[in-house]
């Protein structure tokens, strides 16, 4: 009703102002006093009270029933006149305008009661060009002309519809210090949205929209680099782009200017650019479920995230969904993991280098940013994205991780080649092979692999091998190494996450030696060519070799003499007792040792191996590793 209503005039009075129905009527007296000109002048501000934030406004300035309806004097003489069409209007209404929050450009940010960027409400960008912080929205919708960026550190979630009106109206923008991220429940409109990649190297990616053809955005990224003998327009021109061929397990030659088909939702790319810049997608945002398919079986394919915000990958993530237990059932059970390329120093180029992760996750959470992708080795033939596997995480670059599982990463180093296996431990693994925590190997291009064998061997090299952490005692895990050059050898624990009473020991069969590698290296040689997964093992014990609380408190020192017997020094009692144990956890011998400073214990023609002592002395314990040589 007309008490909603305020007509404040410039000049002049209001003479009358009513609503007709749905109709708004103000009759407007402007004194001989005001000179009008040929230029447009505001003569009154309309105000209307806007009751629930919740919906549309409703309000049209509509030329049809308007048109021929106003009159104005411009002067004593012609009198009264009929404008012309077409009159001058806002250049938008607010039929379509979400109330609840509203950006503009006179006054900004707006909102029913207070801005609050935390609480969902309606919103709309109804002109200018607005930038977004960390904000919640119920519905989103974005006006001709209005533009919305969401900033690199931006993050926007829209639990209902983001209705993009003006074309490429919504931008996401990204660069060296983050990406900005958007979750929306659907999506109307076309979207603006940045990637950026550093130069020099290749990235594996995804389009984080849907619709752009491959030769429209080579055509609008003139960053992805031509060949130097091709011209950049040429419809044949080669660039720094190209898809994955399963059944060649390599990549297909460069795209040109005119390759056809689509950037299809889930599916990877690999990418370089010729400058540390951003690429641009435009097209529909991607939202709901995902799924990617026509992958190829039992063979490696290249997919990747489709949203405009980071997803979870394994069970570390803190989302409701994960990639790897959304898709187990349709990964091979042996390879149940994702395989991102790693861009290292000095690998730049190489094919061959990834970041291995499954939900053994001892680097753990595992997401990735929009415009990631990765290789996968399928056992069906499609995977599968949910909106469940969201979240904002715009500092995220290609990779995330951070421990949580006790693990070691076991890395051997050949000349400037290196290679790297994990073996992680949680109650709920077996000594068999653990879908989606066990990660079968990609071989690539280098010329140094290092891989584990499940202590159930199936017959698989593993480049993650997740064990149980009960029973340590009994863990002996077969290594594999195969060498193209050849040469000195150098074993080395990476990173080690396992608890204070655990020892990791390599043996080498063929030099029968023991080395305890959490405190040492262990240096030795390789055939060139050589490919060997019986000549080294990995012992993983959990029998404590240093002092427990109650223990003799380092009063002793033990040590072999060859495979006949072990020497103890330092005081005991007459009620000490020695047992050795092998690295299974078997007794080998038991003895009570005599009062005094030196105890000898007989061990005839025991093999070479790491035993672990243990002297008991009236309930106070120590404990000792012995390496026992032949």
């Amino acid at each position: 009703n007309a008490a909603n209503w305020i007509a404040t005039p410039v000049s002049g009075s209001v003479n009358a102002l009513s609503v007709s129905g749905t109709k708004l009527n103000i009759e407007l007296d402007v004194p001989n006093a005001l000179v009008l000109s040929t230029n447009y002048q505001t003569l009154v501000t309309i105000s209307g009270k806007i009751s629930n934030g919740s919906g549309e406004a409703g309000i049209d300035f509509s030329e049809a029933d308007m048109n021929g309806k106003q009159f104005s004097k411009i002067a004593a003489n012609p009198g009264l006149e009929l404008f012309l069409s077409p009159n001058k209007y806002e250049v938008a209404d607010f039929v379509n305008t979400w109330v609840g929050r509203v950006y503009a450009i006179k006054y900004g940010w707006t909102q029913m009661v207070g801005l609050s960027w935390a609480t969902p409400v309606n919103t709309s960008i109804w002109e200018g060009d607005a930038l977004i912080p960390v904000v919640n929205a119920s519905n989103l919708r974005i006006h001709i002309p209005a533009t919305l960026t969401i900033p690199v550190d931006g993050e926007l979630s829209v639990s209902g519809n983001t209705d993009i009106i003006p074309e490429n109206g919504l931008i996401i923008e990204s660069d060296a210090n983050g990406t900005g991220s958007l979750i929306t429940g659907s999506s109307s409109g076309s979207a603006s949205v940045h990637r950026y990649m550093t130069t020099d190297a290749w990235h594996i990616v995804a389009s984080p929209v849907s619709g752009q053809s491959i030769s429209s955005f080579l055509g609008s990224n003139a960053n992805v680099p031509t060949d130097k003998y091709d011209d950049v327009n040429a419809a044949d021109a080669f660039r720094g782009m190209m898809d994955y061929n399963p059944g060649i397990n390599d990549w297909n030659n460069y795209f040109t200017n005119s390759t056809p088909g689509n950037l299809e939702p889930g599916k990877g790319f690999s990418m370089r650019t010729i400058a540390n810049s951003a690429v641009t997608f435009t097209g529909t945002l991607n939202s709901g479920i995902q799924t990617t398919g026509g992958l190829e079986p039992a063979l490696w394919n290249c997919v990747g995230n489709p949203y405009t915000s980071a997803i979870g990958i394994n069970q570390g993530s803190n989302t409701s969904d994960n990639f790897l237990t959304v898709n187990e059932d349709n990964l091979d059970p042996s390879f149940g993991a994702v395989y991102v390329w790693h861009n290292s120093d000095d690998n730049n180029g190489v094919w061959g280098q990834y970041t291995i992760i499954s939900n053994a996750v001892t680097d753990a959470p595992f997401d990735v940013q929009q415009g990631q992708a990765f290789m996968v080795k399928m056992k069906t033939s499609s995977v599968s994205f949910s909106p469940e596997m969201q979240l904002h995480n715009p500092g995220l670059e290609l990779k995330s991780t951070k421990g949580m599982w006790s693990s070691l990463n076991l890395l051997a180093s050949v000349n400037n080649q290196k290679s790297s296996t994990t073996i992680a431990f949680n109650s709920a693994m077996t000594k068999g092979l653990d879908p989606t925590y066990d990660a079968g190997l990609l071989r690539g291009g280098s010329d140094l692999v290092l891989y584990s064998k499940l202590v159930e061997d199936n017959g698989i090299p593993f480049a993650i091998q997740a064990l149980p952490d009960t029973g340590l005692g009994t863990m002996i895990i077969s290594l594999g190494v195969e060498s193209k050059t050849g040469g000195e050898i150098v074993f080395s624990i990476e990173s080690l996450s396992l608890s204070a009473n655990c020892q990791v020991i390599l043996e080498d069969k063929q030099s029968h030696t023991f080395t305890e590698l959490s405190t040492n290296k262990y240096t030795t040689t390789v055939e060139a060519n050589s490919s060997t997964s019986e000549r080294f093992s990995l012992h993983v014990s959990n029998l404590n070799t240093k002092l427990d609380q109650g223990s003799l408190l380092d009063k002793l020192s033990a040590y072999a003499v060859r495979n006949t017997e072990i020497r103890i020094n330092g005081s005991v009692s007459n009620r000490a007792v020695a047992t050795l144990y092998d690295i299974q956890g078997k007794v080998v011998v038991v003895k009570t040792l005599e009062e005094g400073s030196l105890n000898a214990i007989r061990t005839p023609n025991i093999k070479s191996a790491i035993y672990l002592l243990s002297v008991n002395d009236g309930g106070k314990i120590q404990r000792f590793k012995i390496p026992v040589n032949e």
